[in-house]
């Protein structure tokens, strides 16, 4: 055997995996996938219109996909309204000013008191959040998901919603925050309700309370640059490849080892495929995005 085709092929006379598989080989791949993962960080930080995280968010399909749901479970639409987009668009800033990721802020102020500040009477509110989603369509299906969230998009208590999808850093990292906020007002025809523009979302959080839906909130970005390369996608991607590159390996040594009959005491080849088949799928079924 050629000492090229010893990195992919187990030794006959030896019986040892391929160079590739073996032990300092595999310490070279962690290496490898800590310091892309520092690199993709240092780069996010220091050139956020290089690489970042990008999303495709915008209210009106958020307010879309929310009725749609809304409409397969029976329930009436939701009527968009500015007042509560605006509380919802001061929660998401609220967020980024004091750098937290919660419904209620550390300064002990709630979702309800955004929505009082900005005059809007309730006899029911409520607030959803999400965060790192890079769709409308995404974002929605995870708070149908959740079953706290649901049950705050689905409510029959409401009859107002309002969205905020804001870009900013959060934890050091830019991301799309998204607030939604519900509401029935205490005097309905004092209450806004115009059309939602097209905008750029960033997290959604959402939030229960007696008498309280979760509340929306949204604003247009202008003028926005967003990120060349994904992080997360850039992240998945380098995933992917080592796996699928260890994958071949070991199904290589496998039909090697099987087709010149070569005895082997250590190692456990189809335990190692069976379990990197089911991180690749896990790897790529997965979202970024988080709900509260």
């Amino acid at each position: 055997m050629t000492p090229f085709l010893a990195h992919f092929l187990p030794h006959k006379e030896h019986k040892k995996r391929a160079k590739l598989l073996l032990h300092p080989a595999l310490f070279t791949y962690i290496l490898f996938i800590f310091f892309a993962i520092l690199a993709s960080h240092f780069v996010s930080a220091r050139f956020p219109k290089v690489l970042g995280f990008a999303s495709n968010i915008n209210t009106e399909d958020l307010l879309y996909y929310t009725n749609k749901a809304r409409v397969e479970n029976s329930e009436p639409e939701l009527k968009f309204n500015a007042i509560l987009s605006s509380a919802a668009y001061e929660k998401a800033e609220d967020m980024f000013r004091k750098d937290y990721w919660a419904h209620i802020s550390p300064t002990g102020k709630e979702p309800w008191d955004f929505i009082v500040d900005n005059n809007y009477e309730y006899i029911y509110a409520g607030e959803n959040l999400a965060r790192d989603f890079n769709n409308s369509s995404s974002v929605v299906q995870a708070w149908l998901k959740s079953p706290s969230h649901r049950d705050n998009l689905l409510s029959s208590n409401y009859e107002d919603i309002g969205f905020a999808v804001v870009n900013g850093v959060l934890d050091g990292y830019e991301t799309t925050l998204v607030v939604q906020m519900f509401g029935k007002s205490r005097y309905p025809e004092y209450t806004a309700s115009i059309e939602p523009e097209k905008e750029a979302s960033i997290q959604a959080v959402s939030i229960q309370k007696k008498e309280a839906a979760s509340i929306p909130v949204s604003k247009e970005q202008k003028g926005e640059i967003l990120p060349a390369i994904d992080i997360f996608s850039v992240s998945r991607g380098i995933s992917l490849s080592l796996g699928a590159f260890l994958t071949l390996l070991l199904a290589l040594d496998m039909w090697y080892v099987g087709r010149n009959s070569i005895l082997r005491l250590t190692g456990n080849t189809l335990a190692h495929l069976i379990f990197l088949g089911l991180a690749l799928i896990g790897i790529w079924y997965a979202n970024a995005g988080v709900v509260l």
